[in-house]
């Protein structure tokens, strides 16, 4: 084994232990494997800091900017006025289900287009008033949310991590990218079952007797002219930049949507409206670190062969065979059983590489394969540290580990027969 190859599987081994070690910050996966790689030439250090300029961590940056701006501008308070005036005159089990399905509905829809971990945290001051209102434990609900933002995130390219990291698997191939809604025919199908499972057996969800933290909001607030003023800035911007997105993934005309979105948050702030520290008040230093060092695993495996070796392994498993929904199924368990232990975006960065590898081998569609394994590594429902979505949002909640597979199984076994049952119809491997 050369030192190259060495030097890939140590990064291997360091990126999946900084995750899997509680006390490591997520951001060291790149701090301690950039030198690495570097010593045992398995990248020169050119290409190691070339990663940040990846297009999926600039896609990443745009989204954080906007999720900043638009919780900027109170957003999450109308929200907060439409579940409270949708709720009034309703009472008992019917009226939960009623604030259940809003808050699905909502946030699931706005996943769409927003990170969901962002919008997930957009609607804690949401549930804070609600649960003061109607003493639903807000744990509960944060939960519900938890599930709801990342079912609805899976349906679109730029909803969840997720997706946008099984996209940089393919740019890093060379390979044609994921449009827009690409995604849709499968998470459609997925949120909308999902969903109604969620709300009808809402009370298999955790509930706790609990008081809204004291630092919540009590009330939701009325909005002021200038806030009004500044919703429709953001928003006018936030609907071009989309706009943008999706003339470019039906490639109706040559448009480049990082500088569309990027122009977009420099008019905003040039305006006075929202300023930049309210724009950069989603997105950390960590977090850009931590998605450098995704990218950097991506291309660990890529260049020094780590994925086809892997890719290898997984066709021994499966043999000779072609059949569709045996492939399928297979990427998808494994990803779904990683994903549980280890980031869904950090999941993502290190099988899509493997499944691209499984692909040319076995001469199949690299995208339908990548698919399977971006819907099985969005499966993070049975355990709190299996997305930063839940991880972040486990700190406001009283939830305990078990809560999570409790409720989440069955999204795991409902996205698992979607994904069999429809991904090869619409994205044939062959």
């Amino acid at each position: 084994m050369s030192l190259s190859t060495i030097g890939a599987v140590l990064a291997f081994i360091i990126f999946v232990a900084v995750l899997v070690i509680p006390k490591l910050p997520n951001w060291m996966t790149f701090v301690c494997m950039a030198p690495v790689v570097v010593f045992c030439g398995t990248m020169s250090s050119s290409d190691v800091f070339g990663v940040l300029s990846n297009s999926g961590l600039h896609l990443m940056i745009i989204i954080c900017m906007f999720s900043g701006m638009i919780a900027a501008t109170g957003l999450d308070i109308v929200i907060g006025n439409v579940v409270d005036k949708a709720t009034k005159g309703v009472s008992g089990q019917k009226r939960d289900m009623v604030i259940f399905a809003i808050l699905y509905a909502i946030s699931g829809a706005i996943s769409f287009v927003l990170q969901n971990s962002y919008v997930a945290m957009a609607f804690l001051p949401v549930i804070f008033s609600i649960a003061k209102k109607t003493k639903i434990s807000h744990s509960k609900m944060i939960l519900f949310i938890i599930y709801a933002t990342t079912l609805g995130g899976a349906c679109t390219l730029i909803g969840t991590p997720t997706n946008i990291y099984a996209n940089t698997a393919l740019e890093e191939a060379g390979l044609e990218l994921f449009g827009m809604f690409d995604f849709i025919w499968v998470g459609l199908p997925i949120f909308i079952i999902g969903g109604i499972y969620m709300i009808l057996m809402n009370r298999w969800c955790a509930s706790y007797d609990e008081e809204v933290p004291g630092n919540a909001s009590a009330e939701v607030g009325i909005l002021t002219a200038e806030h009004k003023k500044k919703q429709l800035v953001v928003g006018i911007g936030f609907v071009v930049f989309i706009i943008a997105l999706i003339i470019d993934s039906l490639k109706l005309a040559v448009v480049n949507p990082l500088f569309i979105g990027y122009a977009m948050i420099a008019l905003i702030i040039l305006t006075g409206l929202v300023t930049p520290k309210e724009s950069l008040s989603s997105m950390g230093s960590d977090m850009i670190i931590f998605c450098a060092g995704i990218n950097l695993i991506i291309a660990v495996m890529k260049n020094s062969g780590l994925g086809d070796i892997f890719g290898s392994t997984v066709l021994s498993i499966l043999g000779d065979t072609t059949n569709l929904y045996l492939i399928t199924a297979v990427l998808f368990i494994g990803a779904a059983l990683m994903t549980q232990l280890m980031n869904n975006m950090a999941t993502a960065g290190v099988l899509a590489p493997i499944g691209i590898s499984i692909a040319s081998a076995m001469g199949a569609n690299p995208q339908a394969i990548v698919l399977a394994i971006a819907i099985g590594a969005g499966c993070s429902y049975l355990t709190p540290i299996a997305s930063g979505t839940n991880q972040t949002l486990m700190v406001f909640t009283n939830l305990k580990f078990t809560d999570f597979a409790k409720f989440g199984w069955p999204l795991v076994i409902i996205s698992f027969v979607c994904c069999v049952g429809i991904l090869p119809l619409v994205f044939p491997f062959f």
